[in-house]
């Protein structure tokens, strides 16, 4: 079962290790996005940026990062989230987005955005597949898709 923590000073290196690279060698910008180690720098001065640690019990399995503003606070922006390459498929990408859908709404958000590259074809299944729907922003290359939080996620 996944499970969201903190990232604190006790496992801060850990989550700067995750990496999708096939390699293992984590890089600053990997294939579909940036390391967890820049997300980490981004959230120290973007105070509505907050990263948490994804634990499959209590393995540190992978990493997200969403915005959420004071002036939109029903709303959430995932703008990170991957699991390490040593995890990948075994269904711990979408165990953690329903596990993320949860937590974010047990915060009070009722609506999620996640950014996906275009060409990532894994990711925007996944996405699709939880209900995501894209919304027809593309920014940066980025392209946005939606969803609403709610009672489908304790199906």
């Amino acid at each position: 079962m996944i499970v969201i923590k903190a990232v604190t000073a006790a496992n801060v290196f850990d989550v700067c290790e995750l990496t999708t690279n096939a390699d293992g060698i984590g890089t600053t910008m990997e294939e579909w996005l940036c390391c967890n180690a820049t997300s980490l720098a981004e959230a120290k001065y973007y105070p509505e940026m907050k990263p948490w640690a994804l634990y499959d019990d209590a393995t540190l399995v992978g990493f997200v990062m969403y915005r959420q503003t004071a002036a939109q606070p029903r709303l959430a922006t995932i703008c990170r989230l991957m699991i390490d390459h040593r995890f990948q498929g075994r269904g711990r990408g979408k165990q953690a987005l329903a596990a993320i859908l949860t937590f974010l709404g047990e915060q009070g958000v009722e609506t999620v955005e996640i950014m996906v590259d275009d060409a990532n074809q894994r990711a925007k299944h996944l996405y699709q597949e939880a209900g995501f729907t894209f919304t027809g922003k593309v920014d940066h290359g980025e392209y946005y898709y939606r969803r609403k939080v709610g009672a489908a996620d304790e199906a």
